[in-house]
Order: structure tokens, then sequence, then C-alpha cells
């Protein structure tokens, strides 16, 4: 599980679905608009794409599989 956080401050409870090193794929109630920046956890990422079940993100730094632990 993580929690995002819109540009206006209204969070919400998603569960990864997936964790390339570059972005995440987030089953989410929420499906802002593309190119809105979100904080997922301590991570920035705006978002890139929108599934039938939610959205996918893109990190704006590369993440190792231990700062991906840390920071979400």
């Amino acid at each position: 599980m993580a929690t995002i956080t819109l540009p206006d401050g209204r969070e919400y409870r998603g569960r990864v679905v997936d964790i390339p090193l570059s972005g995440l794929a987030l089953i989410v109630a929420v499906k802002p608009p593309l190119g809105s920046p979100l904080m997922v956890g301590k991570l920035r990422a705006p978002i890139v794409r929108h599934f039938e079940e939610g959205i996918g993100l893109e990190l704006t730094t590369l993440q190792t599989p231990t700062s991906l632990e840390q920071n979400l």
C-alpha cells in the first residue's frame, strides 16, 4: 500500500501493483488528469497513464529497490 497526495493536499491510499525502478502502477480510486504531479510517499511522480483500475506514475529520479522501500 502507498499513499498518494494530490497537488491540492488530498490523500488517497492505493495498492502498488508494479514497481519498475523508473515508475509505479497503483490501483487507486481516483484518476487525476495525465501529467498531474503527485507525491507517493516521499517521491514526486507525475501521472503518465490511466488503466482500468488505476494510474501509472513516472518517478522523477531513478530508484534502487532499497530507496523505493524507504521512500514509499
